[in-house]
């Protein structure tokens, strides 16, 4: 029978705890919001749960420490309040605010006794692995008038007496109030120990504490005698003075935490007119304290990673040397917290943004891009991109004057710092007359250097650096199925697609799986800039399926979308073949361009293979 009474026990303290692992109780039974401090309560009138039950922040609740609640909210925990009319019990299943079916209860402020039995119901909740908060306040704070008001720390110190002892080790004692010249004081004598408490409360995932703050308080005194697991957490540091600010100890398998003072939960927001606020709890250690220690006490000590992933580019590109890629992150924190944000582009470079950001990879081979973002408290996550990058190489069609042919024929291949022979046959009388690089014909020869023959003309390493870094986007990757404006991340970027989409129909004209569809006055849109400035620019364009002719131009911004200016002359596409227009445009520095289309008719063209040729 003694072992099936063991049993059950257990059985119903595991299931208890199973039930409510991330609930925080406040009270309120104890006139907390009496007097002319600020209300001790998470949101005035709206118990046991504070409303609006989503806050978007902290103002959405009106109590002195909603703030506290609503970071632990933003942590995951469910924060209720105790009101005046509830019960303090435990294990009482008529009790639907039972403290069985809490992590942490919390009691700030209090300025009436609890009876004895609520004095039992609490020490049993510690006991049995409940964490206890205690909050207090300074001597002569008896700010509720009605029949048994009281000082917190008179309150707290009856709630430690418990049939005829002292099982929580500690007693809090008058300190400096209102008018003391000592009222307002900091200290940052934190404990050195390496105990599990200390840790978690000092060096918690929460941050780690360095000052705290008070304004008018008590101080405690703990005994080991009584407990030996009570330990001091921080010391006041007035001279002549002695005493805890912060203790906190074990009794059976619980957690306690006392703080002798309020203040620095006072979030500054209060409902009624003429309380005296301070507005403490941003400031210094105290918010890291507050938290550390309500998570020490529910024994959910790990602070929320961020949660982080990479928009842009949306895959892992290819690029040439000399080009650039577009980085964009994204991240969230389940606690709200702040976060800071550092690329790691693989190849030395970062930058502490969270984007977008250009960066240019001027040497071939394969780099990791590293997105991490990092919560205050520590926490951190990365995302990655394999960043391929080749040897930087141009396609070279080369032409005979009038009379004269080729050799080789067609289009060849340069790499970067290579060079491409062609010789002209007869061998007398014919050079080079024009010359195509990606598609741009180079109009004048002068620029590039030949060997000095008549029959044979080396293009050589001069060629390949006069071209500069370059530009290339195929469309084949990314999803936009609807005409609808919305943005698409590509490996050169993020692009918006305004009346336009990703066409990959059979009536799409397109070098590989698609290409950008666009009707009406459609847009195709660099959102990033291209670092390193435009020699020129070329697109295949082409009619869709069996619509008529119509009319686009090139627009380039140097001042990153807030203008525009038109690049050559407007275009007219009536074939449903891809054709190659080539634009000039000469504009050093960061660029980006916009496709336009402009006669507003509902036929519909096709862009494909968009190509910068830069600097």
């Amino acid at each position: 029978m003694r072992l099936f009474r063991v049993l059950l026990s257990l059985s119903l303290a595991l299931a208890l705890g199973a039930q409510t692992p991330k609930k925080i109780l406040f009270d309120h039974t104890r006139h907390e919001e009496a007097g002319t401090s600020a209300e001790w309560v998470i949101c005035s009138a709206s118990e046991p749960n504070p409303s609006p039950a989503a806050p978007a922040s902290e103002a959405d609740w009106n109590g002195g420490i909603s703030a506290w609640a609503f970071d632990l909210y933003k942590a995951g925990y469910t924060v209720q309040t105790l009101p005046p009319t509830g019960r303090v019990s435990y294990r009482d299943t008529t009790n639907a605010q039972d403290l069985a079916n809490y992590a942490v209860y919390v009691i700030p402020e209090p300025y009436l006794k609890f009876t004895a039995a609520e004095k039992q119901a609490i020490l049993t909740f510690v006991q049995n692995g409940g964490g206890l908060f205690m909050v207090c306040n300074h001597p002569g704070a008896i700010r509720y008038s009605g029949t048994g008001g009281t000082d917190a720390y008179t309150v707290f110190n009856d709630l430690v007496a418990v049939n005829g002892g002292n099982p929580f080790g500690f007693t809090f004692v008058p300190g400096h109030g209102p008018g003391d010249a000592l009222a307002n004081t900091t200290s940052t004598a934190f404990s050195t120990s390496t105990s599990p408490a200390a840790q978690a409360i000092i060096h918690g995932a929460y941050g780690g504490l360095g000052l705290m703050d008070f304004h008018s308080y008590s101080y405690l005194n703990f005994n080991t005698a009584q407990n030996p697991n009570v330990q001091e957490i921080l010391h006041t540091q007035i001279s002549g003075d002695t005493g805890s600010f912060i203790v906190t100890c074990t009794v059976g398998a619980g957690r306690v935490v006392a703080i002798s003072d309020s203040s620095p939960s006072d979030d500054g927001t209060t409902t009624t007119a003429g309380k005296s606020l301070h507005a403490s709890y941003g400031i210094n250690s105290n918010r890291a304290f507050y938290l550390n220690a309500t998570t020490y006490l529910a024994g959910t000590t790990s602070a929320p990673v961020p949660s982080v992933s990479i928009v842009s580019p949306s895959s892992n590109p290819t690029i040439l040397a000399g080009g650039s890629v577009s980085f964009q992150g994204s991240a969230s924190i389940s606690d709200g917290s702040a976060l800071t944000y550092n690329w790691s582009f693989g190849d030395g470079s970062s930058a502490a943004v969270l984007g977008p950001v250009n960066h240019t990879y001027t040497t071939a081979g394969t780099y990791t891009a590293t997105f991490t973002a990092t919560s205050n408290q520590g926490k951190s996550a990365s995302a990655t991109r394999t960043i391929t990058v080749n040897a930087a190489s141009y396609t070279l069609t080369a032409s005979a004057g009038t009379g004269g042919t080729i050799s080789p024929a067609g289009t060849v291949t340069i790499a970067k710092g290579g060079s491409q022979t062609f010789t002209i046959t007869p061998a007398t009388g014919y050079v080079i007359s024009s010359l195509t690089v990606d598609g741009v014909n180079q109009g004048a020869l002068g620029s590039y250097t030949f060997s000095n023959v008549t029959a044979s003309h080396t293009i050589t390493a001069a060629f390949a650096a006069s071209a500069g870094s370059s530009l290339k986007e195929t469309f084949d990757t990314g999803t936009k199925t609807a005409y609808a404006t919305g943005t698409v991340a590509l490996p050169t970027g993020t692009w918006t697609l305004n009346d336009a989409l990703l066409g990959n129909t059979s009536s799409d004209p397109k070098v590989g799986t698609q290409s950008v569809r666009t009707r009406n006055s459609g847009k195709v849109t660099m959102m990033f800039n291209f670092a390193t400035g435009a020699k020129t620019v070329s697109v295949k364009h082409a009619k869709y399926g069996t619509d008529g002719n119509s009319t686009w131009g090139l627009w380039y911004s140097t001042n990153s979308g807030s203008t525009w200016t038109q690049a050559g002359s407007t275009v007219t596409t009536s074939s449903t073949t891809l054709a190659t227009a080539s634009f000039t445009v000469n504009v050093a520095g960061a660029i980006r361009f916009e496709l336009r289309k402009t006669d507003g008719s509902a036929n519909r063209v096709n862009f494909d293979d968009f190509q910068i040729a830069g600097y």
